[in-house]
Formats: structure tokens, sequence, C-alpha cells
């Protein structure tokens, strides 16, 4: 009876160690995330851009991984913001009016380069970023890099590198 309690006591004891443990998709998430970071991009957890269409009907959101790629900010320089989506929703553009005419020219060719995970390509005022569902190693994360790195050539804008 006395081994019956003892067990009891140290499950109850490490049962809150085990909840805490990161699952391996966790840490798969995790690594990805220290990866893009060595690689300069930023990463945040966001609302996905909604069409006007998911925006009239007042759809819910939902929510996708934004990797980042940060540029310098202009006091006197005005950064359109523009949207270029792999699958545009339905009734929606692929390309933004608003995306300057190189990317507007080569619109097609980096929505070929998009994988099937990677949702859209974004200009804000942070600067150029990507919409991830994270299915992927680093290789992928190396691919988007460099990516974010081709928009950034040719939108524009000088790459923030932190201190």
């Amino acid at each position: 009876m006395a081994w019956i309690i003892a067990f009891f006591v140290v499950a109850f004891v490490v049962a809150p160690v085990v909840w805490v443990m990161p699952t391996p998709a966790q840490r798969r998430q995790a690594r990805l995330r220290q990866h893009a970071q060595s690689l300069g991009l930023s990463i945040s957890i966001t609302e996905l851009p909604q069409s006007r269409r998911d925006r009239v009907r007042k759809e819910p959101t939902r929510l996708a991984v934004r990797y980042c790629l940060p540029i310098v900010r202009q006091k006197s320089f005005y950064r359109p913001q523009w949207l270029i989506w792999r699958e545009p929703p339905e009734g929606e553009e692929a390309v933004s009016e608003r995306c300057p005419a190189p990317l507007m020219e080569q619109s097609a060719a980096l929505r070929a380069r998009m994988t099937p995970d990677m949702v859209a390509l974004e200009s804000g005022a942070e600067g150029y970023a990507l919409y991830w569902r994270e299915r992927g190693d680093e290789s992928a994360v190396d691919d988007m890099a460099e990516l974010l790195e081709e928009v950034r050539q040719l939108a524009g804008g000088e790459r923030y590198v932190r201190k």
C-alpha cells in the first residue's frame, strides 16, 4: 500500500513538469523561428489579411505567422502598402493595384516561387513580409528569406540591420 501511495505522490510531482515540456512540433517551430531570426527576419503571429468580400461579410479573421524583412523607415518617403496573393480569394485580384511597377512585372514569377504553404507577400510600414503556415524546414526559411530580399531589391528600401 505504501508503494502505491509513493507512486501517486511522485506522479503528481512529475505530471506538471511533463505538461510544460514542448512537443516535437513546438520544438520544430522554435528552430524555424530561430533560424529566421538569424537571417534577419522578424516573426509575429498576426491576423491574415482579409479579402474585400470577407470584410464586407464580417467573416472571422484567421491567424497566420508573418515573417518580415525589416527595412529602414524614411520620414519623407511614403511607402505604398500592397499585397500579392499566391492564390487570390474569390473576387480578389492576385496583385493589388498599389504594387510598384517592377513588382507588377515580376508578380507571376514571384507567385510561382511561393510554396503552397505561403499565403501572401505584403508591403507595410515595417518592411516586406510573407504570411506562412510554417510547414517546412530550414531550407524553406532560406527560400523565404531569398524571396523577401528579391522583393526588397525590386520594390526598394534599405535593409534594416539590428545592432
